[in-house]
């Protein structure tokens, strides 16, 4: 689950990083703070490959608790496609379950599940994208968006500056986009941006109206190389007053992998 994560936002040579560092006031527009963001990760914090453990903590409204334990790996390739897989290892009831997705840039995700209880491939169509991914607070849907969303251009999804506001005590810029390209079931997504460091640390869905539906924070933000990454996301479904911490431990960059561990033979092979 990237892509879960796919890591949101980075840093460039070091003139750039210095005008970066000026923070709210060197921004015109959020298209600026976008553009900025998407050359720190096309350039100097640009990675091809990512392997990480999740821990996913899925709280209910009542209180109960219920725990996944799984390994990710994630691919990225030209022209803004990237492939993901991610087999579970615990608890049993779950192990060997898997989950693979190929990010595309001009139509929707291809997603493939792997129920090994029933020994079969259940390909996720639109018609349940929006349903919940492995019982958390993360829909298919959401899936796609956090993999890609930083690739989006002012043409899939116009952007506005709605000012600045501190999270967990970094100054952000807050940018609103506006998806009209793929359906993503959004109206509304609100970023908050980190003035200096560039990375996201909040996001806002928005179906309609102020509230959100869901709310996913971003913390624990460390360098691994380069390549500042968050340790720790927690996305809370408003509607439901449930949530899903996600917990990353063993993260690594650029280990190699080759292009047939993402494919539909591997995903019910299992754990390579």
């Amino acid at each position: 689950m990237r892509t879960l994560l796919r890591t949101l936002w980075v840093s460039v040579a070091a003139c750039a990083v210095a005008s970066i560092l000026e923070g709210p006031a060197a921004a015109v527009t959020a298209r600026e703070v976008l553009d900025k963001v998407k050359a720190l990760d096309d350039t100097t914090r640009k990675w091809t490959d990512r392997t990480e453990t999740m821990t996913l903590h899925i709280h209910s409204k009542g209180g109960g608790e219920r725990q996944r334990t799984l390994r990710i790996y994630d691919k990225r390739y030209p022209d803004d496609e990237n492939k993901t897989i991610s087999f579970f290892l615990a608890p049993p009831e779950v192990e060997g379950t898997s989950f693979l997705q190929w990010a595309h840039k001009q139509r929707d995700d291809d997603q493939w599940l792997y129920l090994p209880e029933f020994k079969r491939t259940r390909k996720i169509t639109a018609q349940i994208r929006d349903q919940s991914f492995m019982g958390t607070d993360f829909s298919y849907r959401d899936l796609e968006i956090l993999g890609e969303i930083q690739d989006w251009t002012e043409d899939e999804a116009p952007s506005a500056l709605l000012g600045a506001e501190s999270v967990d005590g970094h100054e952000c810029h807050m940018i609103e986009l506006r998806p009209k390209g793929k359906d993503v079931g959004y109206e509304r997504i609100v970023l908050w941006m980190d003035t200096q460091a560039l990375v996201a640390r909040k996001m806002n869905f928005h179906e309609k109206g102020d509230t959100p539906v869901k709310t996913l924070l971003l913390t624990d933000i460390r360098d691994v190389g380069p390549i500042p990454t968050a340790h720790r996301m927690e996305m809370q479904n408003v509607k439901k007053g449930t949530r899903t911490v996600v917990g990353l431990t063993d993260v690594r960059f650029g280990v190699g992998l080759a292009d047939d561990l993402f494919t539909q033979r591997q995903l019910e092979r299992g754990l390579p």
